[in-house]
C-alpha cells in the first residue's frame, strides 16, 4: 500500500497520503496543494506558490514513505 501511496503522491499529492490513513497530514497536503495552484496562477502569487507546490510535493511523498504500515495498539489494563 506505500508504493501505491507513493506513486499517487507523485500526481496528487495528499490523495496518496489518505491511502496510508494519516488523516490530518492528507487534508493539510490537500490544503496547501490548492492553494499553491492558486497562486501559481496568479503571477505575483507564484514566488510563493511554486515553493510551497514543491514543498508540499516532497512533504506528501515522505510522509507516504515513512508511514508504519501497522496501526499502534495500546492495552490499558486496570490493576485495581
Amino acid at each position: 500500500m506505500k508504493v501505491l501511496a507513493i506513486i499517487v503522491n507523485l500526481f496528487l499529492p495528499g490523495i496518496g497520503t489518505l491511502f496510508v490513513k494519516k488523516w490530518g497530514q492528507a487534508i493539510a497536503q490537500i490544503a496547501l496543494s490548492i492553494i499553491a495552484g492558486i497562486l501559481i496562477v496568479t503571477g505575483v502569487g507564484s514566488i510563493i506558490g511554486i515553493p510551497l507546490a514543491i514543498g508540499v510535493w516532497i512533504w506528501s511523498i515522505v510522509t507516504a514513505a515513512t508511514a508504519n504500515p501497522d496501526p499502534v495498539t495500546v492495552v490499558v489494563k486496570n490493576t485495581d
